[in-house]
């Protein structure tokens, strides 16, 4: 064949595979514009591209046309040496539309979820034809209101006749992009549905509806929904919170009994818990005192550590157990060495010396002794020299009265001189040191609570005094760092919380706390509810709006200047994130507690004698007269009270049992015939096996 015959062959040939190329191409068009209700670019997303990626692999297009029942070959639609087909291959005029609005979402938004923060004003969630077509018209996309229904027809593929942002994510440019943006809102609408589903359930639990109630929650079902993550997370907040109500009950036992036996917390950990004097103790030593006792039947031992190690650092001291008693005993040795160098030389200075030598009274006691020391003489005595001691001054000297007697010896005294008590113990409170430390915080990083944070790295709302030391050598601070301690931990507590360092702030946190455990189970389950975009952001009208609609009493404002950036110059753009909110889900709950004034008097009025040294252990000293306390008739009675002694036991036979104990001279002892009780217990066996005989021979 001649060479021309080939070359007009070869066209003639590449022509009719044009043509039947257009023709499938024809025929797919129609099946795809069948499939989307009259719209190809419907059946185009519907059936051959749903992830939005605008071209159709070579190996799937076979795949799709025989599930589409089409006679067709992916050989003659897709271009040779071509690995797949395009949307603008198959239909340009549609490809050329749907290239030109991602473009412009490109140009003018950055991505497709921004646009529809721009576009969604109202915030519903969605929008119909004529708001898309309205919303895109005003932003400025250059092409007509067809054009955008036609794009509105485009992307509500279910034709439900609204768009929401996770159809309109597939018009990012960018695969990964696109990919990790559908996955993402799918997660998030997940997450909607989960709060829904826990918000039901939790509301329809606690209408404590009777279990044969059509409406009441059924046990099968349990599993099911207190597996979802907003209810995990309230579970989680329920035992955080029974774990701290069992803490505070353990330690409150814990104090009850050692001021019942000992008659006071400083006493019981001198005379029963470090017994070797070392002033501090660790967990097993701890553990053995509560089983002598038979303390840990009714103590959870792990709970009481944990209520008495509050600054973790694996040993419980003096000031753990009676804090005002050892502010007290630190303040009286303090006092002692800048007297006379040490609290031992205190028992021979003049004032005391003479005090001893004289006949030494107290009611029924009287001894004349250079070795002991009656405790009102030897108030007495350390009020002429001028002693003030701040703390529980009942606390020091029941501890330095060793055996629960009234009597003081220097052995007390050398007790005392072995203790190198704290800084802060002896440190004088100053209110100027405490609002120069709080004025370079709050200059250094703004909001109070953002301060506060910088305190408080573990979250827990509770600073110990390590953890205060470690922040002011972090801010360099030069002042008195023991001194600013004292001021706002006046209670000698060993801790400062959020209500101390900012009480306002801390009033607002925990109001809202307090509402959206309530109401949601967490405040993170609840900053979730409020964020319906699901970007992780809330702005002060979104929180206004969620906080108004949930009834809460407190001030959103406040909320919101209190957790946001302190250093956002616009207020417009200021915005909270989840992480400066979900911290309160750690925090302890807000204890209540009586009003000051006549509430107090009221309580210590009510309170029965054995509860009376725990209320008064905890009130401020400067509102106690230690020795008007120490010495009304109440008190007396009760420091004759031996720990071993019988409750029964008349104050003549406990006068006596003293003068014994101390040699002391003056009532005659009366003498009491020998019985079994006064003897040892095997005298008293001795003594009851030969009863039993006598009176088996007698009547034999």
């Amino acid at each position: 064949m001649p060479e021309g015959g080939r070359r007009k062959s070869a066209l003639l040939e590449e022509q009719n595979q044009q043509l039947k190329k257009a023709k499938e191409r024809h025929a797919l068009n129609a099946a795809l514009a069948e499939r989307g209700g009259g719209l190809l670019l419907r059946g185009w997303r519907r059936e051959l591209d749903p992830d939005g990626s605008m071209d159709v692999p070579y190996k799937e297009l076979d795949w799709h046309l025989r599930r589409l029942g089409l006679e067709l070959s992916a050989k003659t639609i897709v271009d040779k040496d071509a690995e797949e087909i395009s949307l603008e291959e198959l239909s340009p005029a549609d490809g050329h539309l749907v290239n030109r609005i991602r473009n412009w979402i490109k140009d003018a938004f950055g991505s497709p979820a921004n646009m529809w923060t721009v576009i969604d004003v109202n915030q519903a969630g969605n929008l119909d034809r004529e708001g898309w077509v309205a919303a895109c018209m005003s932003s400025g996309f250059e092409g007509t209101a067809e054009e955008l229904s036609y794009l509105f027809d485009f992307i509500d593929i279910d034709e439900s006749g609204q768009v929401n942002k996770e159809e309109v994510l597939f018009l990012e440019r960018d695969s990964q992009e696109r990919d990790k943006a559908i996955f993402e809102e799918k997660m998030k609408s997940r997450g909607q549905m989960q709060r829904l589903w826990a918000s039901v359930y939790w509301s329809e639990l606690h209408k404590k509806q009777s279990p044969l109630s059509r409406l009441a929650p059924r046990p099968w079902l349990a599993t099911s929904f207190e597996s979802l993550p907003p209810l995990v997370i309230v579970k989680r907040q329920h035992r955080l919170r029974e774990v701290r109500n069992r803490q505070q009950e353990a330690k409150t036992l814990f104090l009850q009994s050692l001021s019942q036996k000992y008659g006071s917390c400083a006493r019981a950990w001198r005379r029963g818990i470090d017994t070797d004097g070392k002033f501090c103790i660790d967990k097993l030593i701890l553990r053995n005192f509560c089983r002598r006792h038979e303390l840990d039947t009714d103590v959870h031992i792990q709970s009481l550590w944990s209520s008495l190690d509050s600054d973790k650092d694996g040993k419980v001291c003096l000031q753990d157990v009676s804090p005002l008693g050892a502010v007290a005993l630190a303040s009286f040795r303090a006092w002692c060495r800048q007297k006379c160098g040490s609290c031992r030389a205190v028992w021979y200075l003049e004032d005391l010396v003479n005090a001893r030598s004289r006949p030494q009274k107290d009611g029924m006691v009287q001894m004349h002794s250079d070795k002991k020391m009656l405790i009102c003489n030897f108030t007495e005595s350390l009020k002429v020299l001028g002693c003030k001691c701040k703390g529980d001054q009942a606390e020091m000297l029941s501890a330095l009265d060793f055996f629960n007697a009234g009597f003081i010896s220097e052995a007390d005294l050398c007790w005392l001189d072995a203790w190198e008590p704290p800084l802060f113990l002896t440190a004088q409170p100053s209110e100027e040191e405490w609002a120069s430390f709080k004025s370079a915080l709050l200059e250094r990083y703004g909001s109070p609570l953002n301060a506060w944070r910088q305190l408080d790295l573990d979250g827990q709302n509770e600073v110990s005094w390590m953890e205060f030391v470690a922040g002011c050598r972090r801010m360099r601070f030069k002042g008195d760092t023991g001194a600013a301690w004292r001021y706002i931990d006046n209670d000698a507590s060993g801790y400062i919380s959020m209500e101390e360092f900012s009480r306002d702030h801390y009033k607002v946190l925990m109001s809202f706390k307090q509402w959206a455990s309530g109401l949601y189970g967490s405040v993170a389950s609840a900053f979730k509810n409020f964020d319906k975009e699901g970007d992780g952001t809330l702005t002060l009208s979104i929180l206004r709006r969620s906080c108004q609609k949930g009834k809460w009493d407190g001030d959103p404002q406040t909320l919101f200047d209190c957790v946001g950036a302190s250093n956002c110059k616009d207020p417009s753009k200021k915005l909270i994130t989840i992480d400066d909110v979900s911290f309160l889900d750690v925090w302890p709950d807000r204890e209540e507690r009586p009003d000051e004034g006549k509430e107090q008097e009221d309580t210590l009025t009510r309170t029965t004698e054995k509860e009376e040294r725990i209320v008064l252990q905890s009130k401020s000293a400067a509102t106690l007269d230690v020795f008007s306390r120490l010495y009304t008739p109440r008190y007396r009675k009760k420091i004759a009270k031996n720990i071993d002694a019988s409750p029964t036991a008349y104050p003549v036979e406990k006068a006596a049992q003293i003068q014994r104990t101390y040699h002391c001279c003056s009532l005659p002892p009366q003498r009491r015939p020998k019985t079994a009780q006064s003897m040892l217990p095997i005298m008293e066996r001795i003594h009851q096996i030969s009863a039993f005989y006598r009176e088996r021979e007698a009547n034999s």
